[in-house]
C-alpha cells in the first residue's frame, strides 16, 4: 500500500484547499485504489471505499449508472443511515435513469442556452452592474461575501421567482447544509436541522402560492409539472428545492471565488487576462480544471465488476475524484501549470454522463458577465490577504477572500428591457401563424425525433417541427426511443440529438441499441441529422450524431441532407441556421415538392452565419488539404498612414496534430471566389446561387468539376472555377460561335486580331465574365461557360513562423491584392488574399504545407553567416528564420552573424511587424537595415540601394561563406542581383564577366537562394 495513502474524505485535509500533491502521488501509482476509513475524534469509522483518480476511469464510472448507481447508496461521500437514505433518494442528485430522466426533464428546458439567453441574459447583465456598483467606491472588500456569494444569489432569486430580499435565506441555508464538516458552519447540529426545517417550510409556502397563481419562474414549472399523471409529492418537492438552492448557489459562488484566488496566485496569467479580456472564457475553463468547485462524488457498485484492474464488489462505495482527474498527466500537458490559454481543456468539473451539471451554461454566463464587469471597471483588483477555506471533502469552498482595488465611481443600474406582455408568444402551436397567411398544402409526412437530456436538442426539434409546418409538412415529434422499430418510409425523418461523451442521451438509449445491436432493413427511410455538442469535449464531440448518421446509411436509409454540427461552446445558433438554410432545398429536390412558399413565423429568426459547404473543393482532396482553424488575424499596415498602401495581414492558423513544417516552407491555401464575384456570374446567367444542380459529362471527358454530385450554383462558382483568369483566344472564339447578333459578333471577332487581342484583352486582363458583361447579346450557355473555365487552384504563401517555437501553429503574412481593374470594371480583388483577410478567429480554412524541395532554409551549420533581403511581404520567411535562430540561441547554440535588409514604402504606412521585428532580430543576433521608397523626410531608396550603401558588410559576409536569401518581387530580386555584381566588381577589382561567374558559383553552391513572385 502506498505510504502516502490517507482517507481523502477527512475534512481537515482541505483546510488550505485541495491537497493536489497528495492526489498526484496517488494518481501516479493508481488509477483506482482501496482506501480504509479509520475512526477519528469526529468520525466513527467506516467500511472503506474505492478512490477513482484518473480521467478515463472517472468518466467511465460517471457514464455507466447501470453499474455505478447514485440511487443505491446516494451520492453522499460517507455512508448514511438506512432511514436517511430513503429520504435522500427523493433528490434528483441521488437518482438513476429512468427516474432521474423523468424528473430532470421537468427543468431541462429552463437551462438550455436558448432559454438562458432569452430569459436571463439581460437580468444577469443588470445584476453584474449592481454587484460591482455596490463595492466600487470602497477600495477593498470581502470578495466572497460581496461578489462571489451575491451574484449567484441574485440570479437564483430570479430563477426561482422569489423576492430578492429573501436571497440571504438561501445563503444561510446553503452554508449550514454544505458546511456541516466545517467548524464555523456545521459545529451546531441543531443549526443543520433548522436549515432543513426553515427551507422546507419556505418551499411548501412557495408551492402553494405557485399552484394557486402560476408564474413564469422555474419553481412554478416544477410544482405544476406531472410525472406519470401525478404532481410531485411534498417530500420530492422539498428535495428538489434543496438541490436547486444548493447547486444554483454554492457551486457558482465557489467558482467565482476560486477564479479570483487562482488568478491572484498566478500574476502572469492575471496580467495576461487584464491585457486581453477576450481570454476570459478560457480563463474560467482553466480555473474549473485547476481548482474545481466540486471535489468528488460517490457512486455505489450495482454488481461485481472490474475497474482498472481492481475487483469491485457489489455495494462497494466508489468515490470519483474530479480534482484528481482534472490533473491527469495522460490527458493534460503540464497539468500542474495554470494556463488560461489551454486548448483543448477537457476537464470534467461539471461532471459527466447522466448527472452532468444542469446549470453549467447558466454558471458560465454568470461568471463571464460579472468578471468582465469587474476587470473592466476595477482592472487592478487583486487578493490582498489570506483566504480562508472551508473544511469540506466535497465542496472546494472559500469562506473569506479580501481584495483591494483602486476606487471607481458607480455607473448606476442598467435599464430593464421594456416587454409588452401582450406581444409575448406562448408555447402553443396555434399562435405560430398569422390567421390570414395560407400554409402551403402538400401534406408530406415529417417525423422529427430528438435525443436530449438537457433540452437543447429538443429545442432544435421543436424549431424544425415549426419550420416544417410552415412549409406544409404533416409533422409529428417524438423522442428517439419512441422510433425503435418504427422509422417510417413515408416522408422525411429529421433527427436532432446530443451526445454525452460519446454515449446517447437517456431518451435515445434503446434507439442506439436497436441500430447497433441489430440490423433492421431501413431501405426507403429518408433522413437528416443535426448534432448538438460542445467542442470542449473534443475526443467525443458529435460521436452519437455521427453514429446515427453513418449507421442509418449502412442499414439502407437515404441521407437527404448532410449532417449538421452545433457547438454550444461557440456560435450554436449560427451553426443551426447555416445547416437549416441548406436543408430545405435538398428536401424539396428529393421529394419533388415546391418549398419556395413559406408561411412566416411570428418568432424572430436567429442570427445567421453562412458557413462553407461540406462539398469539398477538388484541391482539398488532391492536395490533402486539411481544415485549419484561424487563431488570429491582425492588420500589419496602417490605413491611416501618410502613404496609401495595400493592406497586409498576419494570419495564424492552428495545425492538425500530425502536420509539421520547416521555416522556409510554403502554405498552400484553398482559394474561394467572393460572393460579389459569384453574384456577377449568377446575374449574367439569370441564376439563383442557391439552386441545386447536378453536372453530367460525356464519356471520356476529363474534368475537375464535380460531375455526378449535387451542388448549388453558389458552391460551384465559389469553390471550383477560376472566374478572373484572362480570356484566351479560344474563349473569344467560343463566344463568337454563340453570338447571333451581327454587330456583337463582329466586335468579338475583332478581338481575335493579334495586336487587338494583346491590347484589349490581355492588356486589360479581361476575363470571360468581363467579355460577357461587355457583350450582353452573346448567348453562351452556362454549361459551356463552365467548360471554358480553369480550376480555382490553391495560392501559396511563405510561412512566417518557426515550428521550433510553435509546433502546433503556423503563420502567413498576406498582402491583399486590391487595385483598379484594368478592365475598367471597378476594383480588382485578388481571390485568395482577400478571402483570407476577411477571416476571423474561429473560422476555418483548408490548407496544406508545401515542402518547396529547395534549399531556401537556414543552414544546418549555425556558424554559417546569413544575408536576408526582402521587400514587402517577402519578409515572411525571414520572420520564421529569426524565430528559429532566436530559439537556437536561447538553447545555447553559438550563431554566426547575420544581416537583414527590408524595404517598404513608409515606416508609418507599411513597415511590417513594427517593433516586434527589432526584438526578434536582437534575440537572433541579426542586424536590420530598412529602406523606405516613399518617405520624403528620410533617405529615400529601394532595398538594393541600401545593400549598395552597406556593401562592405554585405560582401564581407559573403566572402566568409555566407548564404544570401532573397524574397519579394522579381524586380527587387533582379535589382539586388545587379547590385551584388557591381559590388563584386568594384570591391574585388574583377571584370563584369568574372563577377557573373562568381554569381553563378553562388547559385550552384546554393548560396544565392531566391523565393520571388511576379512584380
Amino acid at each position: 500500500m502506498t505510504a502516502a495513502l490517507h482517507d481523502v474524505l477527512t475534512p481537515s485535509l482541505y483546510g488550505s484547499g485541495i491537497p493536489h500533491d497528495l492526489y498526484r502521488d496517488l494518481r501516479r501509482e493508481h488509477a483506482v485504489v482501496w482506501v480504509e476509513e479509520p475512526a477519528t475524534a469526529s468520525f466513527a469509522g467506516g467500511r472503506g471505499y474505492w478512490l477513482v483518480l484518473r480521467h478515463a476511469e472517472v468518466s467511465h464510472v460517471s457514464r455507466h449508472p447501470q453499474d455505478y448507481s447514485s440511487w443505491r447508496g446516494t451520492s453522499f461521500l460517507r455512508d448514511q443511515r438506512p432511514s436517511d437514505i430513503a429520504v435522500l433518494r427523493r433528490m434528483m442528485l441521488n437518482m438513476d435513469p429512468p427516474e432521474h430522466t423523468a424528473l430532470r426533464k421537468i427543468v431541462n428546458r429552463a437551462f438550455t442556452p436558448k432559454t438562458i439567453r432569452a430569459q436571463l441574459f439581460d437580468a444577469i447583465q443588470r445584476h453584474a452592474r449592481e454587484v460591482v456598483d455596490a463595492i466600487c467606491e470602497a477600495g477593498e472588500t470581502d470578495y466572497l461575501a460581496t461578489v462571489a456569494a451575491e451574484m449567484p444569489l441574485l440570479v437564483l432569486a430570479d430563477v426561482l421567482g422569489i423576492p430578492p430580499e429573501d436571497r440571504k435565506l438561501l445563503y444561510s441555508w446553503t452554508n449550514r447544509l454544505v458546511g456541516i464538516d466545517d467548524p464555523e458552519y456545521g459545529a451546531d447540529p441543531q443549526a443543520f436541522l433548522s436549515a432543513f426545517t426553515e427551507m422546507f417550510a419556505y418551499c411548501r409556502a412557495a408551492t402553494t402560492q405557485r399552484r394557486t397563481n402560476p408564474t413564469a419562474d422555474l419553481w412554478s414549472t416544477v410544482v405544476n409539472a406531472e410525472v406519470d399523471g401525478e404532481y410531485l409529492s411534498d417530500g420530492e418537492l422539498d428535495r428538489f428545492f434543496q438541490l436547486l438552492v444548493i447547486a444554483g448557489n454554492d457551486t457558482t459562488r465557489n467558482l467565482l471565488a476560486n477564479t479570483m484566488l487562482t488568478l491572484s496566485q498566478h500574476p502572469d496569467q492575471l496580467q495576461l487576462l487584464r491585457d486581453d479580456l477576450s481570454l476570459l472564457p478560457g480563463a474560467v475553463e482553466e480555473v474549473l480544471r485547476f481548482n474545481p468547485s466540486v471535489i468528488q462524488f460517490r457512486r455505489t457498485a450495482t454488481r461485481d465488476l472490474e475497474l482498472a484492474g481492481q475487483q469491485v464488489a457489489e455495494n462497494d462505495r466508489v468515490v470519483i475524484n474530479y480534482a484528481s482527474a482534472n490533473r491527469d498527466e495522460a490527458v493534460f500537458d503540464e497539468p500542474d501549470r495554470f494556463d488560461i490559454t489551454r486548448d483543448p481543456n477537457p476537464h470534467i468539473s461539471f461532471g459527466d454522463g447522466t448527472h452532468y451539471c444542469l446549470g453549467a451554461n447558466l454558471a458560465r454566463l454568470q461568471v463571464h458577465t460579472v468578471l468582465k464587469e469587474l476587470f473592466t471597471r476595477l482592472p487592478d483588483i487583486d487578493v490582498s490577504g489570506d483566504a480562508r477555506h472551508m473544511q469540506s471533502s466535497f465542496m472546494n469552498g472559500i469562506k473569506y477572500l479580501p481584495v483591494r482595488f483602486t476606487p471607481a465611481s458607480k455607473r448606476g443600474p442598467l435599464a430593464a428591457p421594456n416587454v409588452d406582455p401582450a406581444s409575448s408568444v406562448g408555447a402553443g402551436e396555434s399562435q405560430g401563424l398569422p390567421v390570414d397567411v395560407a400554409v402551403p398544402e402538400h401534406g408530406t409526412p415529417m417525423l422529427v425525433l430528438y435525443g436530449s437530456n438537457f433540452g437543447t436538442a429538443e429545442d432544435v426539434a421543436s424549431d424544425l417541427a415549426a419550420a416544417g409546418r410552415r412549409r406544409g409538412f404533416e409533422v409529428r415529434t417524438a423522442a428517439l426511443d419512441e422510433a425503435v422499430e418504427a422509422l417510417p418510409t413515408e416522408g422525411v425523418v429529421m433527427i436532432a440529438t446530443a451526445t454525452y461523451n460519446g454515449t446517447p442521451p437517456d431518451n435515445a438509449v434503446r434507439f442506439a441499441e436497436w441500430i447497433t445491436a441489430s440490423s433492421p432493413d431501413l431501405s426507403g427511410v429518408r433522413f437528416s441529422v443535426f448534432g448538438c455538442g460542445n467542442h470542449e469535449w473534443a475526443p467525443t464531440f458529435q460521436d452519437f450524431p455521427r453514429l446515427i448518421d453513418d449507421r442509418l446509411v449502412e442499414l439502407g436509409a437515404t441521407r437527404v441532407h448532410p449532417r449538421g454540427e452545433g457547438d454550444v461552446a461557440d456560435d450554436f445558433d449560427g451553426d443551426l441556421q447555416a445547416w437549416d438554410a441548406a436543408l430545405w432545398p435538398d428536401v424539396a429536390r428529393v421529394f419533388d415538392i415546391d418549398l419556395s412558399e413559406v408561411a412566416p413565423s411570428t418568432v424572430s429568426g436567429l442570427r445567421i452565419e453562412f458557413l462553407p459547404s461540406d462539398l469539398a473543393n477538388p484541391f482539398v482532396q488532391s492536395m490533402n488539404a486539411r481544415p485549419m482553424r484561424v487563431l488570429e488575424v491582425r492588420e500589419l499596415t496602417r490605413p491611416d498612414g501618410p502613404f496609401l498602401t495595400r493592406p497586409v495581414h498576419h494570419i495564424e492558423l492552428e495545425l492538425p496534430a500530425d502536420l509539421s513544417y520547416e521555416a522556409g516552407d510554403h502554405l498552400g491555401v484553398i482559394a474561394r471566389n467572393s460572393t460579389a464575384l459569384t453574384a456577377r456570374v449568377a446575374d449574367r446567367f439569370s441564376l439563383d446561387l442557391d439552386t441545386w444542380v447536378r453536372l453530367d459529362a460525356d464519356n471520356g471527358l476529363s474534368t475537375f468539376l464535380p460531375v455526378g454530385q449535387r451542388v448549388t450554383v453558389g458552391e460551384l462558382l465559389s469553390d471550383f472555377v477560376e472566374l478572373q483568369g484572362v480570356a484566351g483566344r479560344r474563349h473569344v472564339t467560343c463566344l463568337v460561335n454563340h453570338t447571333e447578333d451581327s454587330e456583337t459578333r463582329q466586335q468579338l471577332q475583332g478581338l481575335l486580331d493579334g495586336d487587338t487581342y494583346r491590347d484589349q484583352v490581355l492588356g486589360r486582363r479581361l476575363s470571360v465574365l468581363d467579355l460577357l458583361e461587355l457583350h450582353p447579346a452573346c448567348r453562351l450557355p452556362f454549361a459551356v461557360y463552365l467548360e471554358l473555365l480553369g480550376p480555382l487552384t490553391p495560392r501559396y504563401y511563405s510561412i512566417s513562423s518557426s515550428a521550433r517555437v510553435q509546433p502546433d501553429r503556423c503563420s502567413i503574412t498576406v498582402g491583399s491584392l486590391i487595385d483598379e481593374a484594368r478592365s475598367g470594371n471597378g476594383t480588382f480583388y485578388g481571390v485568395c488574399s482577400n478571402h483570407l483577410a476577411e477571416q476571423q478567429a474561429g473560422d476555418v480554412v483548408h490548407a496544406f504545407v508545401r515542402d518547396t524541395s529547395s534549399a531556401f532554409r537556414l543552414p544546418s551549420d549555425p556558424s554559417r553567416p546569413v544575408l536576408m533581403i526582402a521587400s514587402g511581404t517577402g519578409l515572411a520567411p525571414f520572420r520564421g528564420f529569426l524565430q528559429e535562430r532566436a530559439a537556437a540561441k536561447e538553447a545555447g547554440v553559438a550563431l554566426a552573424p547575420g544581416l537583414l535588409f527590408f524595404g517598404c514604402r513608409h515606416p508609418e504606412s507599411d513597415e511590417l511587424y513594427l517593433g516586434e521585428l527589432d526584438e526578434l532580430a536582437a534575440a537572433a543576433d541579426i542586424e536590420i537595415f530598412r529602406a523606405y521608397s516613399r518617405a520624403t523626410d528620410l533617405d529615400r531608396g529601394y532595398v538594393q540601394d541600401l545593400v549598395r550603401q552597406e556593401g562592405g558588410s554585405v560582401m564581407d559576409l559573403l566572402d566568409r561563406g555566407g548564404i544570401a536569401f532573397v524574397c519579394g518581387g522579381t524586380a527587387m530580386a533582379e535589382g539586388v542581383r545587379a547590385t551584388l555584381l557591381e559590388l563584386r566588381s568594384a570591391m574585388h577589382g574583377v571584370t563584369p564577366d568574372r563577377a557573373a561567374e562568381w554569381m553563378q558559383n553562388l547559385t550552384r553552391d546554393r548560396r544565392w537562394l531566391v523565393d520571388v513572385w511576379a512584380s
